[in-house]
């Protein structure tokens, strides 16, 4: 692990709770829990955002990714995109580090919220990432599918490259990928957001499908109030 997403996962909160919004106690509070749904891949610290009303999105599919974006999906720096929602509620890092396999974080949102946005990166991988963005909040269960930023080849190379523009998947947080592996060559990044693709594992891949693959989801979102 390096750059960024070392200064992240080793110094805990960036923020601290949620930005001032006012004592408002006729609005109740939603609970909101982000459950880890897969066998063996971990998100990175989270990064969510209670909306007044519809604000700018996090990305969008076919476009190519904001430098924000990318600093999530290649190194788990949440830190670019929070700052675009400055003035909004912010919670960053509630579960205080990576989100393991099967493992759930709750955390509250003042009611004023109408709209959420949660985004995560997804390791092992070189550039996918979860995100709910822009949704109406309401009760009940969502569901995040992996996502690919586009901005990096899936190359399924563990280097410690966590920085933009910086090749190869920055952590193997459950020790089950082969770090002696040189990546699968050929590939070249696919330039904008769509959905991942997934792991296709083979000659030179660092990752094993069938232990860092995923089939459905990778997380659900659970809001109660």
């Amino acid at each position: 692990m390096k750059g960024n997403f070392v200064a992240l996962f080793l110094s805990g909160l960036l923020f601290a709770g949620c930005a001032s919004v006012g004592n408002q106690a006729n609005l109740k509070d939603y609970t909101v829990t982000i459950t880890n749904e897969t066998a063996n891949l971990f998100l990175t610290p989270i990064l969510a955002v209670g909306h007044g009303e519809r604000t700018d999105d996090m990305f969008q599919f076919g476009k190519v990714a904001s430098p924000e974006l990318q600093a999530v999906a290649e190194g788990g720096n949440v830190e670019p995109m929070a700052s675009q929602f400055e003035g909004e509620q912010i919670v960053v890092d509630p579960f205080n580090g990576l989100l393991g396999p099967g493992q759930a974080v709750t955390f509250n949102l003042n009611g004023s919220a109408t709209r959420m946005s949660v985004i995560a990166m997804i390791l092992p991988t070189n550039d996918g990432f979860v995100v709910l963005d822009n949704a109406l909040i309401k009760v009940g269960m969502q569901e995040l599918y992996a996502v690919d930023a586009g901005t990096e080849s899936n190359t399924e190379h563990i280097t410690g490259g966590g920085e933009p523009n910086t090749p190869g998947i920055p952590h193997d947080p459950g020790g089950q990928a082969n770090r002696a592996a040189t990546g699968i060559e050929g590939l070249s990044p696919e330039g904008s957001v769509e959905r991942h693709p997934g792991i296709m594992g083979g000659t030179g891949s660092a990752l094993d499908p069938a232990t860092h693959g995923w089939k459905g989801p990778v997380a659900t979102i659970r809001i109660r109030n």
